[in-house]
């Protein structure tokens, strides 16, 4: 059976104007997410302008140890690599502007983002993601009911 990404790679000429954006969640989605991951690697090695990975929620600490991610890559690899990756989570771009256009984003729009140049002045990436505020909000937007506000 061919998956969508074999029907698209042929398409990664470098020569022409087609990408993929990916949006997160890379991880913690079953057992071969190490894998998974490394094929996405493999693909923006090979076609840098053609692939974008953005951070999706998934792609930090806490949430690889509280599900399985990070105990996958100990049981395949070790704790160095599971840390390499993690450091590698942390440089993700939270956001993609497609063709002037389309705003991307894994999670929702902050109420604390009034402008995109927000994301690159308000917001040092290149750390574990904060529990709230814009940086929070980008990744996340998980709704929350009234009846769960305490």
């Amino acid at each position: 059976m061919m998956s969508m990404l074999d029907k698209l790679t042929p398409k990664l000429d470098k020569s022409k104007d087609f990408g993929l954006l990916f949006l997160g969640d890379y991880v913690d989605r079953g057992i071969q997410c190490v894998e998974v991951l490394l094929y996405l690697l493999a693909l923006k090695i090979n076609y840098p302008k053609q692939i974008t990975l953005q951070r999706g929620n998934h792609e930090s600490r806490s949430m690889t140890q509280y599900f399985t991610f990070r105990d996958e890559c100990l049981e395949k690899y070790d704790q160095e690599t599971y840390d390499l990756i993690m450091d590698f989570f942390d440089t993700l771009p939270l956001m993609s502007v497609v063709n002037n256009l389309y705003l991307c984003v894994h999670g929702g729009i902050s109420p604390e983002m009034i402008e995109i140049e927000d994301v690159n002045t308000k917001i040092n990436r290149f750390q574990e993601p904060p529990n709230t505020g814009l940086y929070c909000d980008l990744l996340w937007s998980d709704p929350v009911f009234e009846n769960e506000i305490a």
